[in-house]
Formats: structure tokens, C-alpha cells, sequence
């Protein structure tokens, strides 16, 4: 099982923040906890001047962590802030673990098969019925993975996808997904609509995961991590100017059942 952090707000921050949680979540392991959260893979996306998501992703490598090689790959690093942004650490389930070095094989996933929807997820846990699901895609669909092997984490925002071109609601395409999806499974889903500047968040906790806490304030900005400290730790000052508030905790021994719906009216601040 992997991790997670998510933002989504009026003030933008900077990437470097985000990777300095992602670093930590690699590496992260409670007592008694037989593996890290990370390890395996490492990726982020983030909305860009252009109101497009950049997405910079990397697979295991001998020599270095997936982290290193991520920061790596991100151009202007020290420079780049973002008003949404969305980043995962992979630990990789044992019918994947043959995967990790593959790039493709790595989240966040952005579909590339409607051009009008601009929208990107990341999940941690073990989508259970992913095959089954595959096969009840009702438009062609091109998956990144599947040339090496389909990850099960890659059916998820196509699912929103179609969900969001029948329904025209991010909530209810949403709740959809959270029927269809059997397993232990957190899911985020953020799409942005270009011709409005409004950003939706999703998140899907089913059963016992890695961990999940969500922090909001009245303004619908949101942040979210799959542990708590490291959010606390970078983003301390942030938290407490901008009034969050800790909605939802959730630790890696509870079985919680749950959605939550975020919408943000986001005005041009992105920066390359």
C-alpha cells in the first residue's frame, strides 16, 4: 500500500513542500508496521499555467531512491508553485511487485482519452475487482501500464471519467466510483474546468489503508496525507494562518467507510 498528499487552494506553495512530504512518506514506517509506505515509485502532478496538470513520475532504481530521481526530473524545482497539486510514493502489492522499475507503471495517472476532461487520480491500496471493472468501460480506453502490465490503480480515473461525462457532477461521479470499487482502497480524484477556473477534489476511503487525514478551512481549501506528521511538520504555518481545520483522521488500524467532496473556484496564480 502507498501514500499520499493532496492540495488544493487559493494560495499557491511550493513544489519543493510537497516533495519534502513525499520524501518522507517513502520512508515512513510505524512500529510493527512490516513495510514502509514508499519505496517502490514516486510521482507528482500539478496544475500549470496553462491550467493542465504536469505530471513527472519515476520507477525504482538500483542507486537511488525514487524521491532523488524524482526532484531530479522537475524542471525549475526551486521555483515552481501551484495551487493544486497532487503526489503519491508507491509500495507496490506482491502481483506488482515485478513492475516497480517501470515509470509507467508509477501514479499519479492522467487519462489521455477525452480531451475535454482535464483529470488525474492517485490511490493507495489494492482495487480488488480491476479486471472485472476494465471490461465494463463503456468508450475505448488507452492505458499507460498495461503494455507492461495493467495496474490496477490505472482503471480508477478512467471509471471517473466516463462517470463524469454521463453525470456532469463531480460528487455523484464520484459516489459511483465508491460503489463500483471493492477492496481496501483510498482513492483521490481531481479534475479542473478550464472554462470556469473550478477545481474539484474527491477522496474515497474504503476499509483499512496506510492512513488518511484531511485538513479544510471555510474558503474549501483543502490538504490531505495518508500520515499526519509530515503535514504537520512542513505545512505548520499554513494550517494555522489560513484557519484548517482537521475533519477526518484516519490511521492505518481503522476501517472507515467514507467521502468527501471539495470545490474551489481557483483564480491564476500557478507559476512555472
Amino acid at each position: 500500500m502507498c501514500g499520499i498528499f493532496a492540495y488544493m487552494g487559493h494560495q499557491p506553495i511550493p513544489i519543493t513542500k510537497a516533495i519534502q512530504i513525499l520524501r518522507t512518506l517513502e520512508t515512513e514506517q510505524e512500529p510493527n508496521e512490516p513495510t514502509p509506505v514508499g519505496g517502490h515509485g514516486a510521482g507528482i502532478a500539478y496544475l500549470n499555467p496553462k491550467h493542465e496538470f504536469t505530471l513527472v513520475k519515476v520507477g525504482k532504481t538500483q542507486r537511488r531512491s525514487p524521491i532523488h530521481n524524482l526532484k531530479q526530473q522537475l524542471p525549475n524545482l526551486a521555483t515552481i508553485q501551484s495551487q493544486i497539486i497532487l503526489g503519491h510514493v508507491r509500495r507496490a502489492s506482491p502481483e506488482f511487485i515485478d513492475t516497480i522499475q517501470h515509470a509507467e507503471c508509477t501514479q499519479p495517472y492522467k487519462p489521455h482519452c477525452t480531451h475535454k476532461l482535464n483529470v488525474i487520480s492517485a490511490h493507495n491500496g489494492y482495487l480488488e475487482n480491476y479486471q472485472q471493472l476494465k471490461t465494463q468501460l463503456q468508450t475505448k480506453h488507452c492505458f499507460e501500464s498495461e503494455p507492461i502490465k495493467l495496474i490496477d490503480s490505472e482503471i480508477i480515473p478512467h471509471l471517473y471519467e466516463e462517470q463524469l461525462t454521463k453525470t456532469k457532477n463531480p460528487t455523484k461521479a464520484a459516489h459511483k466510483l465508491h460503489e463500483q470499487t471493492q477492496g481496501r482502497n483510498t482513492i483521490i480524484t481531481l479534475h479542473t474546468n478550464t472554462d470556469t477556473n473550478q477545481a474539484h477534489l474527491n477522496v474515497i476511503q474504503k476499509g483499512k489503508t496506510r492512513g488518511l487525514t484531511i485538513w479544510t478551512n471555510p474558503d474549501n481549501e483543502v490538504l490531505i496525507c495518508s500520515r499526519e506528521k509530515p503535514t504537520l511538520t512542513t505545512f505548520t504555518k499554513i494550517l494555522t494562518e489560513n484557519n484548517y481545520q482537521k475533519i477526518t483522521h484516519i490511521t492505518r488500524n481503522d476501517s472507515v467507510n467514507l467521502e468527501a467532496h471539495f470545490s474551489l473556484n481557483y483564480v491564476e496564480h500557478t507559476t512555472s
